[in-house]
């Protein structure tokens, strides 16, 4: 004892170092122990036979139960009061049932006095419309007295014209008639005078031969000079008829310019006269386009007037009949917001839920949507019907993704089994139905491999092994199946080996996949890899607990 408390450090340390060396050869040993167990796993090789199986894939997805239909009733009027809500939630409604009675007092008062503004508008307008059309019809009237007046003035001043016209000819003729005659005397005189002039040159002829004149030019000059006496008479009498002639002609003339004067004169007056007719013409026209104006403004005045106070009236007729809140569709009352005695200032007074069919609302992640369509069946479970299974079909599906963190997309769809265990807001678990297949070759979807290329391919026991002797294989190795071993490794006696078989995929479920392929048959053992993931070892080590189990 003396030696130990002596030496008492020295005999702390060794009694470390041999608790040391106790505990690190329990490691070892442990350690051992978990690399023989692991070999052991990473040893293990499960297989699975090729079997044909009726396959479905699907979508899974889990939503709420909803009603096919939701109204939330609101009234067209605020502020009014309410005096009856007779409907509580729960309670079962009719569409057309009363669901509230607003009070309808101050609309009634509205809509009566705007009912007699319109009566007070209307009245107005037709006096305006009255007397417009009496103005038009007066001046049509008097268009028509003055138009009257002016044929009348223009008739007169016509005749007027035309007998001027017949006075001017006949005196035209008479001048006519009096300057021919005057003429005709005229020229005779002058023949006279011409006659004369050369009777009297042969008398001076006879004259300057007197001295020789035989007892035959005595009688030729005698005869002369009664002719000259008969001339010189004839002369006279014509200067006095030529004379008479002229002043006939004359006074003619004067009475032939003063009938052109009033021809003239008549045929202005007669032109004013139809003048004055075209401005008086002109003159109605305006004043009776002027009326028909005013006319059809009061028309137009009288279509639109009222129009205002009309819709008013409309509005509260309308809002009065939306005094009484009805319902809109037949189901549950879910809620109601509105008492009696409450003001009603919009919003809903009640919701009402259909019943009478549900569906189901999901939400689809963006990868999967691609693959439902609308009408696709649907298999539905709740957990308020336990393992029921309920048929549907998508109804719809979202055009555009929901807003959140994550793409998805809303897709309802119908419940068409009935079920009175059902209700709104259970929580429904939905297997949309993507495609499904009958009676073909199926593995379970671990045993399909994917190759460094992409393509994917089985494995199965190497029948040519001595190691695989005893044990199920799958035929022998073809052209495109190709023989691995695993990389890295040698053969060894207890290590057996495995071949690759090209394969296709089809169909998947949950669980299942279908494969061909060639030297693909039914009953063919095909291996499944063990999930020797990270986490098993890990979870390994954990059971064995912190060095070895200490």
């Amino acid at each position: 004892m003396k030696w130990i408390k002596k030496h008492k450090k020295l005999c702390i340390v060794l009694v470390i170092l041999l608790i040391l060396g106790i505990l690190i050869g329990r490691f070892i040993i442990s350690m051992q122990s978990a690399a023989e167990t692991m070999m052991s796993m990473l040893s293990q090789q499960e297989t699975a036979a090729v079997e044909r199986r009726s396959l479905v894939e699907s979508i899974s997805a889990t939503g709420s139960v909803t009603s096919a239909g939701s109204k939330s009733v609101t009234a067209e009027v605020t502020g009014v009061k309410s005096l009856s809500v007779p409907v509580q939630v729960g309670d079962m409604v009719q569409e057309g049932d009363l669901l509230c009675l607003l009070d309808t007092a101050d609309l009634e008062e509205n809509l009566a006095n705007s009912e007699l503004s319109l009566s007070v508008t209307r009245s107005r307008t037709q006096l305006e419309l009255d007397s417009a059309q009496r103005n038009l019809e007066e001046a049509g009237t008097s268009a028509r007295i003055e138009q009257s007046r002016m044929d009348d003035q223009a008739a007169s001043a016509l005749k007027s014209y035309e007998e001027a016209r017949e006075r001017m000819n006949r005196a035209g003729s008479s001048y006519g008639s009096a300057n021919q005659s005057s003429t005709e005397i005229r020229l005779a005189l002058e023949d006279y005078q011409a006659q004369l002039a050369q009777v009297h040159e042969q008398l001076n002829l006879l004259t300057e031969t007197g001295a020789s004149v035989s007892g035959s030019d005595a009688a030729d000059s005698a005869a002369l000079e009664a002719e000259a006496a008969r001339l010189e008479q004839l002369i006279t009498e014509y200067q006095l008829q030529y004379s008479t002639a002229q002043e006939t002609e004359k006074g003619l003339k004067s009475v032939y310019d003063q009938a052109v004067t009033a021809v003239n004169n008549a045929y202005d007056a007669y032109q004013k006269v139809l003048q004055s007719q075209e401005d008086t013409i002109r003159s109605g026209n305006s004043t009776l386009q002027s009326r028909q104006d005013s006319l059809t403004s009061s028309q137009l005045n009288a279509a639109t007037s009222g129009i205002s106070d009309q819709q008013q009236i409309d509005r509260y007729l309308e809002q009065i009949e939306a005094c009484n809140v009805t319902a809109p569709i037949s189901g549950v009352v879910t809620s109601v917001n509105l008492e009696t005695g409450d003001s009603y200032n919009g919003g809903a007074i009640v919701t009402i839920e259909d019943i009478s069919s549900y569906e189901v609302t999901v939400e689809i992640d963006e990868y999967d949507i691609s693959k439902i369509e609308v009408g696709q069946r649907v298999v539905i479970k709740t957990n308020g019907t336990g393992d029921l299974e309920l048929e549907g079909k998508v109804i719809s599906i979202a055009p555009r993704a929901t807003g959140g963190s994550s793409v998805t997309y809303t897709v309802k769809t119908s419940i068409d089994t009935p079920c009175e265990d059902l209700r709104m807001d259970m929580t429904a678990k939905l297997s949309i139905i993507i495609s499904s297949k009958e009676n073909v070759l199926t593995v379970p979807y671990a045993a399909v491999q994917t190759a460094e290329d992409g393509s994917y391919y089985v494995e199965v026991m190497d029948e040519g092994n001595p190691a695989a002797a005893g044990q199920q294989g799958g035929e022998p190795a073809d052209e495109g199946q190709e023989e691995s071993r695993d990389p890295g490794s040698s053969p060894a006696a207890n290590q057996p080996q495995t071949r690759r078989i090209s394969v296709t995929k089809g169909i998947e479920s949950d669980y299942y996949v279908e494969i061909s392929g060639e030297g693909i048959t039914e009953g063919l053992e095909v291996i499944v890899p063990a999930n020797n993931s990270l986490e098993d070892i890990n979870q390994l080590l954990l059971e064995m607990g912190p060095m070895g189990g200490f």
